[in-house]
């Protein structure tokens, strides 16, 4: 062999063993941002075509992780990982994205054939990779994770992915966090932050969170009850004042966490009585006992920033013709007049909730 042909072939090898390299570690060229920098804002489509902007996740732990390409072995591995630890994640209320620069038919495609199920954002161009410091020169996104704290910066940066274990990897950092510790052990306080969490929807069995794309200027989360007499007497008033406040900015979610009462029975009662507010399906009762909610049916309303400002009943009477204080109607008038309450805690009042034994 020529020497001319030991180095071109020598050139090749190498050339194979850095893009062999690239495309498993994703990360040769990163430099990226550090821990402590602010996370920069963006806007991406996800594989439904749905627009994410980062900044709207504020207040709840993100974790961002740019991959080289959809469907490549390594990216495929790593987005299972990350997939099959979603229940844990969601526990901790922590929001996931997968991010590479390939475009939204792409990610729908890559969605389909693993089954993932959280949102791939399609970063078409590298702009939001570039951002981050860790565009390649070959114009592909390079695998690092960033974890960003609820208030906007950057908290943890991993470079050494693991691909086939990286949703134990982002785990195990995540738990070193204090805010993710929070996120794991919280209950519900008045004046205190109520983390984001998420149910399925008894409709459609699709997973939605409580606090929706946090646009809204307060949220009301109401326990109701398919047989509960109590809650039922309340049905057309509940539809009747989510439908008005609905309209001035107001986001209303029902909960059954009721084991007796199984998820068609919730839909139907639901689709029944006119919900204009998704109803969700507390199984085993857990999001019930964060609130440590007793009746139904009983409210709990957080404010603009996800803090608690009014807990108890709806009014004070079960039949209307009695009502002598519309104890929630006088919370939200506040709130959104940018005052709190004139009471921050009722009496609640209804049927116990049937837990699990």
């Amino acid at each position: 062999m020529h020497r001319w042909q030991k180095t071109l072939a020598g050139a090749l090898v190498l050339t194979g063993v850095v893009v062999g390299a690239l495309w498993f570690t994703g990360n040769l060229f990163a430099d990226p941002l550090p821990q402590g920098h602010a996370a920069p804002d963006f806007t991406l489509q996800d594989q439904d075509g749905k627009r994410h902007r980062l900044s709207a996740y504020r207040g709840k732990t993100v974790v961002l992780a740019f991959y080289p390409a959809d469907m490549t072995p390594g990216c495929t591995l790593e987005m299972r990982s990350l997939n099959a630890s979603l229940p844990q994640f969601k526990e901790m209320g922590v929001q996931v994205f997968g991010i590479s620069v390939q475009d939204v038919k792409s990610k729908r495609e890559f969605c389909d054939k693993e089954g993932l199920q959280f949102p791939l954002l399609a970063d078409v161009g590298g702009k939001v990779a570039r951002q981050y410091g860790v565009l390649a020169p070959a114009g592909i996104a390079q695998r690092v994770t960033f974890i960003i704290a609820p208030n906007g910066q950057i908290a943890s940066v991993i470079t050494n992915v693991n691909v086939a274990a990286h949703g134990e990897q982002v785990l195990a950092m995540l738990k070193e966090q204090p805010t993710a510790q929070a996120a794991v052990s919280w209950k519900a306080q008045l004046g205190q932050p109520v983390p984001d969490f998420q149910l399925a929807r008894a409709d459609n069995g699709k997973m939605e969170s409580v606090y929706g794309d946090r646009k809204q200027k307060a949220t009301v989360v109401m326990f109701i009850a398919t047989r509960c007499p109590v809650s039922n007497a309340y049905n057309e008033r509940m539809r009747t004042i989510a439908q008005e406040y609905m309209a001035k900015g107001v986001r209303f979610v029902g909960i059954n966490s009721n084991v007796i009462e199984p998820t068609p029975e919730v839909a139907e009662h639901a689709k029944q009585n006119g919900f204009p507010f998704p109803v969700l399906k507390d199984e085993g009762n857990k999001i019930a006992d964060r609130f440590n909610a007793q009746f139904t049916p009983e409210i709990f309303v957080m404010d603009a920033k996800g803090v608690l400002r009014y807990h108890g009943r709806i009014d004070d009477s079960q039949n209307p013709a009695n009502i002598t204080s519309h104890d929630l109607r006088d919370a939200l008038d506040a709130l959104l007049a940018g005052k709190n309450p004139p009471r921050a805690e009722t009496k609640a009042f209804g049927c116990t909730i049937k837990r699990v034994r």
